[in-house]
């Protein structure tokens, strides 16, 4: 494996530990704060608003200014993030505010990083480790349930822990910009023409009638993934109370980390499945067994604790399965100098579904029952679901028009 991949996966994995902080403290900053369900999924939402907000300019910059410098700064700028989470968060709106910009950092980084490495691979490379890269974001997000879920154990104050988060943040900003090495591509740099100028060629790519059902899916798919990422660990609690089965914070926690850990195996397979493959019947499929999976997964909340945390993770694992073919549909269906613009839109639309996913549960929860109520967390699972359903109508409609689809 190319030194550029093992780097740069690392990095990206190090750089998402402060994602589950929120997460993992929600029930008790929901206390502290006397959050609805409703707020505390906006302040979830909060986090993907930031970075569609931040995604045109960093991501599509990439096609202008060198990559390794907008990481830099993104690295950076989610850590202010987390550092202003942990000094002057009090209620729904700041806590929003200084989530959101954590959220634009990650905009910076995830597929400038992403960039980074396709800009050093020939394209045989490029569809192979696509989904590596793309897988580590799981990766990531287990790390970050995994160490946050043991300093919770440990009583570690939520202050402590966004603060901590910022520093990990923090010295994940040079690696790549030090040693990342040079580019091997050859693709035209376009010239920068102001900030308000990067949203025209954004539009444009939806003429890109090859890409644009990987970007509209993963829209779904993000919706779909990080509403379940958002209140799987209130989801886990209110499971283990209901059946009486003890289960502590940091079981909860590494359970989830477990799940995103498995999850990114699921992914590589995924992605490798439809490599030689027809890629878009293969991932339009994926997205209605993934839709089956949420309603059998809800079901399961109405017989035993056990048997649902099995779903959970064969929930997981449906979710992420077409993650990286998603992507890499999304990166090789285009020009390499137009690589930055596709990847912006494809990360502005995921993660417009991705703010949609934590305050659409939140309102069903709090329309239901609330988070003591079997009928809520069902019907939340099955909403859930609908991210995949879209994805797998979008590719029927895009492909079965184009008789694609037979």
């Amino acid at each position: 494996m190319p030194r550029i991949v093992i780097l740069s996966c690392f990095i990206q994995m190090i750089s998402m530990t402060g994602f589950a902080v929120w997460p993992i403290y929600l029930i008790e900053l929901q206390k502290v704060w006397h959050l609805t369900n409703s707020e505390a999924g906006w302040i979830s939402g909060s986090f993907y608003i930031g970075y569609v907000i931040a995604t045109p300019f960093l991501v599509s910059m990439t096609d202008t200014f060198d990559a390794r410098k907008l990481y830099c700064f993104s690295s950076l700028l989610g850590c202010i993030g987390l550092l202003c989470f942990s000094l002057f968060a009090s209620n729904a709106i700041n806590a929003s505010i200084c989530w959101a910009l954590v959220g634009a950092g990650l905009a910076g980084t995830y597929m400038p990083g992403l960039q980074i490495l396709n800009s050093r691979l020939n394209q045989t490379s490029q569809e192979k480790y696509v989904s590596v890269y793309t897988s580590f974001f799981g990766l990531g997000v287990a790390f970050s349930f995994f160490i946050f879920g043991i300093l919770k154990s440990y009583k570690i104050s939520w202050e402590e822990s966004f603060f901590y988060a910022s520093i990990l943040l923090f010295f994940c900003s040079f690696p790549l910009l030090f040693f990342a090495g040079e580019e091997i591509e050859e693709k035209k740099k376009k010239k920068y023409q102001g900030l308000l100028k990067v949203i025209v060629p954004i539009l444009g790519t939806f003429k890109n009638k090859k890409a644009l059902p990987y970007i509209l899916g993963y829209g779904g798919h993000s919706y779909e993934l990080f509403g379940f990422r958002s209140w799987t660990f209130p989801c886990i609690l209110f499971l283990s109370n209901h059946f009486k089965t003890p289960a502590s914070d940091s079981f909860i926690a590494n359970a989830i980390g477990l799940m995103g850990f498995l999850g990114v195996f699921a992914s590589i397979y995924g992605a490798k499945y439809c490599i030689d493959k027809d890629r878009a019947k293969i991932v339009s499929k994926m997205g209605l067994i993934c839709f089956i999976g949420s309603i059998l997964t809800a079901i399961s909340f109405l017989l035993s604790f056990w048997l649902a945390i099995l779903m959970l993770f064969i929930y997981n694992a449906l979710i992420v399965l077409d993650s990286g073919s998603l992507t890499t549909g999304a990166v090789i269906n285009g020009k390499p100098e137009e690589r930055g613009v596709r990847l912006a839109l494809h990360s502005m639309i995921g993660f417009f579904g991705g703010a949609l996913g934590g305050p659409v549960i939140g309102f069903v929860l709090d329309n239901f029952g609330g988070q003591s109520s079997h009928l809520a967390w069902f019907l939340s699972f099955v909403c859930l679901g609908l991210g995949s359903l879209f994805s797998f109508l979008i590719f029927r409609y895009y492909f079965f028009s184009s008789n694609k689809f037979k």
